[in-house]
């Protein structure tokens, strides 16, 4: 394994992340392991498709802290706004990624003079991450494909801040709503049977944040079911949006499973979401969610 060290001190290899990750060649010949060290590194960073087999492990979740400030409505240089898929701070695009003890944040904030503004951006398969906090406002989080997997991380925002039409696995999260807004927004292909997938987490909300949806469909298909969830009273009585258009309510697949907490009463929920019983929700296994063409199972 080649191991390298971040530190904005001048005592590891580098003093930036990017630097590390281009210093690692093209498809490396064996895993890499890049320690970062407590700090703020602000710094947009990538790590390229075609360096798979990356782990990075920063010094604790509120000790490393990756901060950027893109956002939507930003201009380029020839004055076009650079839009929602080029405002996050983190591009996780290589397989077999895994990221942890780190914050990720995007600070540009919110209004409609920001718009979306990503902290984290996942397009690789078989990523994993671990005790990582995501912090920011509108689209938070793009799991964009492949197979993700989110084990006590922390995650914030308000509007979409989950998004995109990966499958991926939430499992011990801590989700977070800033203000009135909708947590999840998939935009699962109709061929697969998994998409946003939450297991044992947490749905909190600040004091403003009333009539958060668990989810709206950004695409028709859409597939989000929350497992054995805590729901805060932030949570909308109806539990899902249809994103203003009815014909999203014969397609969209939403489902609940043993939701506890005050926003969990299942007798306000709209009809075109479902209740899971115990024969349904067996097939919500590890093994069944990740297999793709073949089977992942994250460590």
């Amino acid at each position: 394994m080649q191991k390298m060290v971040v530190s904005q001190n001048g005592d590891g290899d580098f003093t930036t992340i990017q630097a590390a990750i281009d210093s690692v060649r093209v498809f490396p010949l064996e895993p890499v392991w890049i320690d970062v060290k407590e700090g703020i590194y602000e710094e947009i960073i990538t790590v390229p498709e075609n360096k798979p087999t990356i782990t990075i492990v920063g010094a604790g979740e509120n000790k490393t802290i990756i901060s950027g400030s893109k956002y939507a409505r930003m201009k380029n240089k020839n004055g076009v706004e650079i839009g929602t898929f080029e405002t996050a701070v983190f591009h996780a695009f290589a397989d077999l990624f895994h990221l942890e003890q780190l914050t990720i944040q995007n600070v540009a904030g919110f209004g409609d003079e920001i718009g979306q503004a990503l902290a984290l951006y996942v397009a690789g398969d078989k990523c994993s991450f671990n005790h990582v906090r995501l912090l920011a406002n509108q689209d938070t989080l793009y799991t964009s494909k492949g197979r993700h997997y989110f084990s006590n991380c922390y995650i914030e925002g308000h509007v979409d801040f989950i998004f995109g039409s990966s499958v991926a696995v939430f499992e011990d999260c801590t989700i977070h709503s800033l203000r009135k807004g909708y947590i999840t927004a998939a935009s699962t292909p109709e061929e697969k049977e998994f998409g946003f997938c939450f297991k044992n987490c947490k749905l909190t909300g600040e004091k403003e944040a009333t009539g958060v949806f668990l989810g709206r469909p950004w695409r028709p298909y859409a597939h989000t079911v929350f497992i054995n969830t805590w729901m805060g009273e932030h949570i909308h009585p109806d539990g899902w949006d249809n994103w203003r258009n009815e014909e999203n309510e014969k397609t969209a697949r939403y489902f609940e499973f043993d939701s506890t907490g005050p926003g969990s009463e299942s007798s306000g929920r709209v009809r075109w979401a479902k209740q899971l019983t115990e024969e349904q929700v067996a097939k919500y296994t590890m093994e069944n969610i990740f297999y793709l063409k073949d089977t992942w199972l994250p460590k």
